[in-house]
């Protein structure tokens, strides 16, 4: 029966915990908000608003499972308490309405500069109670080990998941005219097994590395969120989000580095949550100002129409169209943009055949059968002349 009890609170422990319905709710807002864009400048959606929740929900459990097992072989041990100030922080950052600001990366490194704190404030009633709860045994080191290992978890899922089903958008360039970007708006509910003091689980003598003075253990699964926002406009999607995630791992490599050293000296997670902070920012900033100063691939042209997005299912998915090509034939006629693709797209109402450039600027042809129900929809968003104007789909 007590197996069972353990068993039941630690999975009652994830569906009860209130970062759960934040991280929900983040999906229904990112979603509606993604949703009336992409209809604002195509009169259709790209991918359903489930798109938000089913694309990151594996990625998420088998990243929660990698790390928590980590977490187990060094046995972190952290009190309830902590956990409490780290999902108020979490909570605090979904107000500011900023998906990137809702990671570990700030979540527990804020957490970490609140602890150094503590001993100032130690003489009011609600800190002194707790005081020793947050400040026993390797508290700071076991939260910087957390933050290190979740950062290069957050790498790993930018790098793996951060480019599948971006969202195409349109604005207004220097000039006036319409250009176009795709959108990474990404939250990912990651489930992590954690200790904290007073349950059934006994501590072995060696094990945890992270002791908490061999007292037992009870095993909770927590959700941490993690947040990603990136804007492609000079290169193709993943080409631009990829190498953003090598650079977060690399930064949760040395992140762990240093946080190992603070088992040694404890002080040094501070240091490695201030790196930590000041490192995502940075990282953020520059990718943010080198997508800003390429130029937009995105944007008209006199010698073909760049595919800004492809819808799923349609015609020019079963084509192998790519975002980021540039379509120069239709049906045997040049097109330059949504005016002439649509006119040559009409010559033929039962068939379409199609000169597309690819990545490496050759020629290859695709074909395929036009239904009289879609005589008129290809299936691919292309940068328009001016919205107000446009068609839903080519």
């Amino acid at each position: 029966m007590d197996i069972i009890k353990t068993i039941m609170l630690a999975l009652g422990s994830f569906f009860a915990h209130p970062l759960l319905y934040v991280g929900l709710l983040v999906f229904y807002i990112t979603a509606t908000k993604r949703v009336k864009k992409e209809r604002s400048f195509f009169h259709t959606r790209v991918f359903s608003r489930m798109a938000d929740i089913v694309v990151p929900f594996g990625p998420s459990v088998l990243m929660g499972l990698g790390v928590s097992v980590i977490l187990i072989v060094v046995g972190l041990v952290l009190s309830w308490q902590v956990l409490v100030i780290i999902s108020a922080v979490f909570i605090l950052l979904f107000l500011t309405l900023q998906l990137r600001w809702l990671t570990p990366v700030y979540a527990i490194g804020l957490t970490i500069v609140l602890l150094a704190f503590l001993p100032f404030v130690r003489e009011q009633d609600f800190i002194s109670t707790y005081y020793d709860s947050l400040t026993t045994g390797n508290i700071l080191p076991g939260l910087a080990v957390l933050m290190a290992l979740l950062v290069i978890a957050e790498g790993i899922l930018i790098l793996r998941n951060g480019s599948i089903y971006t969202s195409p958008r349109l604005e207004r360039g220097s000039r006036g005219k319409w250009i176009g970007y795709h959108l990474s708006e990404r939250l990912w509910i990651v489930p992590l097994i954690l200790f904290i003091p007073e349950g059934i689980i006994p501590a072995l003598d060696f094990w945890p590395v992270l002791p908490f003075a061999g007292i037992d253990v009870q095993p909770l699964i927590l959700p941490f969120l993690i947040g990603f926002k990136q804007k492609a406009s000079s290169t193709i999607p993943k080409d631009a989000i990829r190498p953003a995630g090598k650079e977060v791992i690399y930064l949760g490599g040395l992140l762990l580095a240093i946080s190992i050293g603070s088992l040694y000296v404890s002080w040094i997670a501070f240091i490695a949550a201030g790196l930590a902070i000041v490192g995502r920012e940075f990282l953020w900033h520059r990718t943010k100002n080198l997508d800003k100063k390429a130029a937009n691939i995105f944007v008209e042209r006199a010698d073909g129409c760049t595919v800004l997005g492809v819808l799923p299912g349609s015609l020019a998915e079963k084509m192998n169209i790519k975002i980021g090509e540039t379509i120069v034939k239709v049906n045997g006629q040049k097109v330059k943009d949504e005016t002439s693709f649509y006119e040559a797209l009409q010559s033929n109402s039962a068939f379409c055949k199609l000169d597309v450039l690819d990545y490496d600027q050759e020629v290859r042809f695709e074909q395929g059968a036009l239904y009289d129900s879609e005589h008129h929809q290809l299936g691919v968003l292309l940068v328009k002349k001016d919205v107000s104007l446009s068609d839903s789909i080519t």
